[in-house]
């Protein structure tokens, strides 16, 4: 694997966040987004990617990592903000025209509130998936919702196919950038501008979902052969139990946190 920062490759560590259970980790990053979506406080989003930004750090994730794993997201943000300067509050005051477009200030406003919930969304997102293993995750997934399978919700077989988009993730980009480099060598030019660059890669998605099909039926064998029954009670390797770091987490995490909402967020 290279050294590119994939979204939702784990980076594996013995940082304090990737010591926390990740229930608690879970339950934060839901919680964020619940309270994101209440508010359209540009300060409350600030100071939270701020947070989630430094627990990242902590956990042993540099920021050239982080803007590398950003970048990919950054036309989803540019058209969020861009149809917001375009659309939104046009009753508001005009402070420039752009192209017979009016620029207006409660424009810009929801322009960038709208894009820094996307950010602290996808900053939520990196927690999760940077600082969880697939396995981790899969397992927490079950037991989080374990209380549905008496309305016979296919708990295991959710935790599973986690556990597998997961591990797909970077494969898939591994298989991308391998795909590509055999290209290259036959002589393939793809530089130049974004929209040429785009229409080359086009080219590679055929035989990288040729090889998802590929590597998604190897798997089905697998585990058919392994006898694989979704509804079979199962017991884990790895027993989940808060301790006191996972408790001072959640108490100061969401106590901060509801008190930052409470402040800037109504």
């Amino acid at each position: 694997m290279n050294n590119r920062f994939i979204f939702g490759q784990f980076r594996p560590s013995n940082s304090f966040g990737h010591l926390l259970d990740p229930r608690a980790k879970i339950f934060y990053a839901l919680y964020l987004m619940i309270l994101a979506v209440l508010t359209e406080s540009a300060l409350f989003y600030f100071l939270i990617i701020l947070g989630l930004t430094l627990l990242l750090r902590f956990s042993g994730i540099d920021f050239g990592g982080m803007a590398r794993s950003l970048a990919p997201f950054f036309i989803l943000i540019l058209i969020t903000a861009s149809y917001h300067l375009i659309f939104s509050s046009r009753d508001s005051a005009e402070v420039i025209s752009i192209f017979g477009f009016r620029v207006t200030e409660g424009g810009i406003n929801m322009a960038v509130i709208f894009s820094l919930r996307i950010i602290l969304f996808i900053a939520a997102a990196f927690l999760i998936s940077m600082t969880i293993a697939p396995s981790e995750m899969a397992d927490s997934l079950v037991i989080l919702l374990g209380p549905f399978k008496k309305w016979r919700v296919p708990v295991n077989d959710i935790g599973l196919i986690i556990f597998i988009a997961m591990r797909f993730i970077p494969v898939l980009a591994e298989e991308f950038a391998t795909i590509k480099n055999a290209q290259i060598v036959r002589g393939v030019d793809f530089s130049g501008g974004i929209i040429r660059r785009a229409k080359k890669s086009l080219v590679l998605l055929i035989p990288v979902f040729q090889a998802a099909i590929r590597r998604a039926d190897d798997l089905a064998i697998a585990i058919e052969s392994r006898g694989y029954i979704s509804r079979a009670e199962r017991s884990s390797f790895r027993q989940y139990q808060f301790v006191i770091r996972d408790w001072v987490f959640m108490i100061l995490s969401f106590g901060l946190t509801a008190l930052i909402f409470l402040k800037m967020g109504i």
